[in-house]
């Protein structure tokens, strides 16, 4: 049998009996208007044929691609496809934009890896704007960022915002503030040994709750004991060690402030194995508020970050700055609101 043949705009331009052009007016919504009969007529014949307008020709009359870019710019960026915080603020960004008829490239750039592959990307007319994701802070991401601007596509960073000067819109939510509640309401709870399981401190996010842990401490006049800090990564397994150093101290804690619910989920799993109960013997307060935790036995308390709703708003913010066709039409930054979460295990 012989293939199908291809639908073009002509055929629907001969079946609505109009010119071409007018079928093009009608599938770009422009850039002249049509009467309400002659559109009917158009949508009419594309639909009895079942046209399917070529994309890349739409694209390279409009000079859109409906295409944005997700830069994870981090120490282990193909993480994104692992961790499940990448995968809520995806999920967050893509439903967003596939709602509205925008596709996602997902590009991992780990921090300090050379630029050159990534500007032959943003020099290719294939992205409308650009979300990345920044694990640094200015000054650090100042020249990562300056070859964005150089592009003068319209961007919008999550997690950290870019240095002011760049104008870049941000979503971004508060760490210090999170873990100096996480830490507060455990010493509403009677708790006044508090240890701190630190996730990698070349991150500004596991630094930023460091700082809320310790300020949270004196702010309610306890000391700040170093023996009670331990740690330096976010892979779940370095939380067994984290563990064993707390209860081998000579007045262990009574509750932990961790940086991560993965990390506080291998922690109560390690407790649980020395017959520690949680949150009996030690109560535990996670950050990030991800899947795993909810369903955890007994459920985590945690720090809950809105993810969705983080990949959502930048989403927004940048289709707006792309529909005003301005790379720095309305920028802002949004704060997200981190939120305590009690559940079983503090």
């Amino acid at each position: 049998m012989a293939p199908k043949k291809r639908v073009t705009h002509q055929d629907v331009a001969r079946a609505a009996g109009v010119s071409t052009a007018v079928v093009s007016y009608v599938v770009n919504n422009g850039p002249r208007p049509t009467s309400h009969d002659v559109r009917e007529r158009v949508l009419k014949a594309i639909s009895d044929l079942g046209y399917h307008p070529n994309a890349v020709a739409r694209g390279l009359r409009s000079r859109r691609t409906n295409t944005i870019g997700y830069i994870v710019n981090d120490y282990s960026s193909m993480d994104v496809f692992l961790s499940s915080y990448n995968a809520q603020v995806l999920t967050g960004l893509t439903a967003e934009l596939k709602a509205r008829e925008h596709y996602v490239l997902v590009y991992p750039m780990d921090v300090g890896e050379d630029v050159g592959s990534l500007e032959r990307l943003l020099n290719s007319s294939r992205l409308d704007g650009l979300v990345i994701r920044l694990v640094d802070e200015t000054p650090e991401t100042d020249a990562l960022l300056e070859r964005i601007a150089a592009t003068r596509l319209p961007c919008v960073c999550i997690e950290q915002a870019g240095a002011v000067r760049f104008g870049f819109s941000a979503v971004i939510y508060d760490d210090r503030r999170g873990s100096y509640d996480a830490t507060s309401y455990l010493i509403s709870r009677g708790h006044r040994r508090i240890g701190h399981l630190c996730g990698d401190r070349r991150y500004v996010t596991a630094r930023a709750r460091l700082a809320g842990y310790r300020a949270a401490l004196t702010d309610h006049g306890l000391p700040i004991d170093d023996a009670l800090i331990y740690g330096n990564d976010w892979n779940p397994e370095a939380a067994h060690a984290a563990v064993m150093h707390m209860l081998g101290l000579h007045a262990p804690p009574t509750a932990m402030v961790v940086a991560s619910d993965d990390l506080a989920l291998k922690a109560i799993e390690t407790l649980h194995m020395h017959n520690i109960r949680v949150p009996d013997d030690m109560a535990v307060i996670g950050f990030d508020d991800i899947p795993a935790g909810r369903n955890a036995n007994p459920p985590l308390t945690t720090m809950r970050i809105p993810l969705v709703d983080l990949g959502q708003h930048a989403a927004d913010l940048l289709l707006e700055m792309i529909q005003a066709e301005d790379s720095t039409a309305m920028n802002r930054i949004e704060l997200l609101p981190v939120e305590l979460v009690r559940r079983g295990t503090a």
